[in-house]
């Protein structure tokens, strides 16, 4: 008697799971909605559903996802390929920020660093995070995108050609709640540099002089998960006659595709990179691209069927005159071995593989933009630019 009136635990996560949908339009009467219906389902090829909302109206609703994101990206999939013309993404019924539509990054509010956020459909720029007397450092996301680190300082830059940040504090950004909270105050330092070591550990590494010993270097690593919480602090210290200042680590290429399918190599030869791309499957090997520049980063798309690999040249020309510092974004459709296209012309640091879509940061003497390229359909969709510069993860020093 008691098992059967007791609701199961079955009932009670379908009850907590938190859901959302794709809304594709609200009516007034279920009539009109159902005949929508009807258009759609064929067009999405999708089953669709109809709810009625706490307004007595109807809302049309297509499939359930575990996050805004997930929603949002397979809503502006649809929008991408002309299946629909406007759309939210609701949980249970209610209207809520769609986190894959809009797209955060970095520019000047008020004279100061600040987070923006960018709108794939309007392609307009509004200001999200912003801090009197905080200027942002850096910005990075979670793996997730539905939160963000955010290290600032009360001022930063450098006097006489040495580096300096004073009054540096972390903050973790929750994008679902628009909250933010104070994580912890590294103080005053000269270098500041963030990472993810894996995919649930970031990690922010502070460089301080040593107040007592002049020839010393202090460094603090800050670790966090992906909620924000501290973990334990590192410390270490560099004699700067014996090691030397702490230099940046560089960046990882990742070689592995996320399916496993593909992998490639870089062979280095006659001051050339060779890049080799194997397809796992027909257990073949080509080369795709040999390049004077250096291979710099790498990344997948999230399908790990298209292959983003970032270069750059050294500051000098071929008569060993100094000569501003370029690269290429190389795009790989990774399933036909071949080369999509190739930018060229700018500083390529930052890149953000944002579900088919790649925003990188178009950086060369006063110019700090962002593209917003669809690599699918090998479309460039918009470029970003804000007076003052704009970057995905930084502004220029």
């Amino acid at each position: 008697m008691v098992n059967e009136c007791t609701k199961s635990n079955y009932d009670i996560d379908q009850n907590n799971r938190i859901t959302y949908s794709i809304s594709l339009g609200e009516f007034k009467t279920q009539e009109e909605a159902g005949k929508i219906k009807s258009i759609l389902e064929n067009k999405l090829n999708s089953t669709l559903k109809i709810e009625k909302s706490s307004k007595n109206k109807y809302h049309l609703l297509s499939g359930e996802f575990v996050s805004s994101f997930e929603a949002g990206e397979n809503a502006f999939d649809f929008y991408s390929n002309s299946l629909i013309k406007d759309y939210k993404i609701v949980r249970n019924g209610k209207p809520v920020d769609d986190i894959f539509t809009n797209v955060l990054f970095v520019a000047k509010y008020l004279g100061r660093p600040s987070v923006y956020s960018y709108n794939l459909l309007t392609k307009q720029s509004s200001i999200a995070w912003s801090k009197w007397q905080r200027k942002v450092i850096s910005l990075n996301y979670l793996p997730n995108k539905e939160s963000a680190f955010i290290t600032t300082a009360f001022n930063y830059g450098r006097e006489s050609s040495f580096p300096y940040i004073h009054e540096a504090r972390i903050y973790f950004l929750n994008r679902a709640n628009e909250q933010s909270d104070e994580l912890v105050e590294p103080g005053d330092g000269v270098q500041l540099y963030t990472y993810w070591e894996s995919n649930d550990t970031f990690k922010v590494n502070f460089t301080k002089l040593d107040t007592i010993n002049s020839k010393t270097v202090l460094q603090n690593i800050y670790p966090f998960d992906i909620n924000g919480k501290l973990g334990f602090i590192q410390n270490r210290k560099y004699d700067l006659l014996q090691h030397g200042f702490p230099a940046v680590p560089k960046r990882n290429p990742v070689y592995l595709s996320p399916n496993k399918d593909f992998q490639f190599r870089n062979v280095r030869s006659d001051n050339e990179s060779n890049i080799y791309l194997k397809n796992f499957k027909q257990r073949s090997e080509e080369l795709i691209i040999a390049t004077k520049r250096n291979i710099n980063d790498a990344r997948w798309s999230k399908d790990g069927n298209f292959l983003f690999i970032i270069t750059d040249n050294t500051a000098t020309d071929s008569k060993g005159i100094k000569a501003e510092k370029t690269g290429e974004i190389i795009i790989i459709d990774a399933v036909k071995m071949k080369i999509v296209r190739i930018f060229s012309g700018f500083q390529f640091e930052n890149v953000l593989v944002h579900g088919k879509l790649l925003f990188f940061d178009e950086r060369l003497k006063d110019i700090a933009q962002i593209a917003v390229y669809d690599y699918t359909r090998d479309k460039l969709l918009n470029t970003i630019s804000i007076y003052g510069g704009c970057g995905l993860n930084n502004l220029p020093m």
